[in-house]
């Protein structure tokens, strides 16, 4: 299963052609995790007409994933990751860490990002950029 991350549900919605390509070729079911919907929908203004449009998109979306939910375990791992990578000088944002954990905690170990930077200092994580 390959997770995915912000990043690319948001390319897939702009019809990013390199990640189209990706896509059309994968033969793995793909996962979403709840942060990510909750990042989405913090940039979308719901008094924007077009942001509507976007948002009926993600929720479309994510119907047709397999959502990974929050729970206690993927709290606490969000931790330890976030402050292992600070103790190694490596910080990346919290919504990234809480993603990552999400993923983990659920047997998801590979993701799918256009931000691989986000993401390649998580050792546990298989890191697919497109």
């Amino acid at each position: 299963m390959i997770g995915l991350d912000t990043s690319a549900v948001i390319d897939i919605f702009k019809g990013n052609e390199r990640l189209k390509q990706f896509l059309e070729n994968n033969k793995e079911p793909l996962a979403a995790t709840l942060m990510s919907y909750l990042e989405l929908f913090f940039g979308l203004n719901p008094e924007n007409p077009k942001h509507a449009t976007e948002g009926e998109y993600y929720t479309e979306f994510f119907k047709s994933l397999y959502n990974v939910d929050l729970s206690k375990d993927t709290c606490e791992e969000a931790s330890k990751i976030f402050w292992r990578l600070k103790k190694e000088g490596k910080t990346i944002e919290q919504f990234d860490c809480a993603i990552a954990a999400s993923f983990l905690t659920n047997g998801v170990n590979k993701i799918l990002t256009g931000n691989p930077k986000h993401f390649e200092k998580i050792k546990q994580l298989n890191v697919i950029s497109y």
